[in-house]
């Protein structure tokens, strides 16, 4: 274990970010048009689908077309957000590469990462990143079974709500921690590692709070930066120019996304130096 600070985590974090966006401007620009896009078409999907009220009342006399429709927009925002996925993945994997040779240790060896954007690094990172988000949607699903099971058993609204709200909120809770102390994964795989999920899970024994308080911090200054920026086009927009708030706040919305992506992943790179010994030997 490197003898690493969260001061000079953090530090090295947002450094290393900034660096990336020097050295890499064409990629963080592709991914930025991307990001947008999707945000865009997810938006204009959204916008054209049925409906609660619609939905309900069209199913009665058209229930099979009703369905049809319902899922066709339902494949197509899962497609729009693989896509996005997919898209960041690739960005985080570059910054990721980026950042180690930043970062090399005495003695270690100075060859120049895999640039190649799809390759068994990014499979396996890509891989880690479905399997993570598949875990979050069957938490939610499991929650939404639980609510609608406490309802049919006789169970009031409040009840049955405030049972659910308390069964996301553990959800969340456990998905999270899984998600933390599988993270050194992360940079693990993207430069080359094998996905040693028993590994990685010892590792992170005890550095629970460590990983998430670091993480939290060094993505917190770009939360709080969009959020002013949001607030600041929602006021200068007029009402009536729903149209430009809107793309205004996708863009927004897309260059956070890009910047977030940046710095966890050069705070994973971090947190791998200090925490991932065992990982890095295995993958040398």
């Amino acid at each position: 274990m490197e003898d690493i600070t969260l001061s000079q985590c953090l530090k090295g974090a947002w450094r290393d970010a900034a660096s990336a966006l020097r050295h890499m401007p064409v990629l963080f620009l592709l991914v930025f048009v991307a990001v947008l896009a999707t945000g865009i078409a997810g938006y204009e999907v959204q916008l054209s689908a049925p409906a609660s009220d619609a939905f309900l009342s069209s199913s009665m006399t058209a229930g099979g077309a009703t369905q049809a429709a319902a899922l066709g927009y339902s494949a197509t925002s899962l497609g729009i957000s693989f896509v996005q996925c997919l898209v960041l993945a690739a960005l985080a994997v570059q910054v990721i590469r980026f950042a180690m040779t930043l970062n090399l240790e005495p003695g270690a060896d100075s060859s120049t990462p895999s640039t190649r954007l799809w390759d068994a690094g990014f499979r396996r990172y890509f891989l880690l990143c479905i399997v993570l988000v598949a875990a979050y949607v069957a938490a939610t699903i499991a929650v939404v079974i639980a609510w609608n099971g406490l309802r049919l058993a006789g169970l009031s609204s409040g009840t049955s709500m405030a049972a659910a709200a308390t069964l996301a909120v553990l959800a969340v809770c456990g998905v999270s921690y899984v998600s933390a102390r599988l993270s050194l994964l992360f940079p693990h795989t993207a430069a080359g590692g094998r996905l040693q999920w028993r590994a990685a899970w010892e590792a992170t024994r005890g550095h629970f709070w460590v990983i998430s308080t670091t993480a939290l911090v060094a993505i917190l200054p770009i939360v709080a930066i969009a959020t002013v920026l949001s607030i600041i086009a929602e006021m200068l927009v007029a009402a009536s120019s729903i149209g430009s708030l809107t793309v205004g706040l996708l863009v927004v919305q897309s260059v956070a996304t890009l910047l977030y992506t940046a710095t966890a992943a050069t705070c994973s790179v971090w947190l791998y130096r200090k925490f991932g010994a065992d990982l890095k030997a295995e993958r040398e």
